[in-house]
């Protein structure tokens, strides 16, 4: 109940903001044509495309946050765990001769996430957050074992492109930290245009 009137309260507040207004319409548009190319076009399973929904719409409230404030809170990487053991729940009933199949994927895929930005903690010396390595793991029960590297791929170009660009703008110096989750929720956007 508090995690509900934090996130109530926050919202109102970053309301108030026109360029929070902005990105929530862009990211509702994201969701809105991605759920039609999923559903509509190719066919998709219904609930897999809202759960990639979901992750997509926390998605772009954690790149806000971390945008501002260099952190990504814990409560709604637990909130999104929770959602997707309901969606698990869901699909394993629907479909019980893959439930243990889709539930050792997510394992799978939260362990490729999370580990190879574990890996990446210790040899940059902490120079990706923890906040990543655990962002990547809660990814990783979502869109399973199959996707997650694509993910991961694509957060990484593009958080290369864009820090090459501002470096040759002279915008930002080679040990400037960036936050990471908004190249996260583009990467994933651009997982789910090309269909994984």
């Amino acid at each position: 109940m508090n995690f509900l009137k934090k996130s109530c309260n926050w919202l109102a507040k970053e309301w108030r903001q026109k360029s929070f207004r902005i990105f929530i319409i862009i990211n509702i548009v994201f969701v809105i044509l991605l759920t039609y190319e999923n559903i509509g076009l190719f066919s998709a399973n219904v609930l897999r495309t809202l759960r990639h929904d979901v992750l997509l719409a926390s998605l772009a409230v954690i790149a806000w946050i971390d945008r501002q404030k260099k952190i990504i809170p814990n409560g709604i990487l637990l909130f999104m765990v929770c959602i997707r053991l309901i969606f698990w729940v869901v699909e394993w009933i629907i479909a019980p001769d893959v439930g243990l199949a889709m539930l050792i994927s997510a394992v799978m895929g939260a362990l490729i996430g999370g580990g190879l930005f574990l890996l990446c903690y210790f040899i940059t010396r902490a120079s990706i957050g923890m906040g990543d390595v655990k962002l990547f793991c809660v990814i990783g029960l979502y869109v399973g074992s199959g996707v997650i590297m694509t993910v991961v791929f694509l957060s990484v170009v593009v958080s290369a492109v864009y820090s090459i660009v501002q470096l040759v703008r002279r915008k930002t110096k080679l040990k400037d930290e960036i936050p990471f989750a908004p190249f996260v929720w583009i990467g994933m956007i651009l997982t789910m245009v090309i269909g994984m």
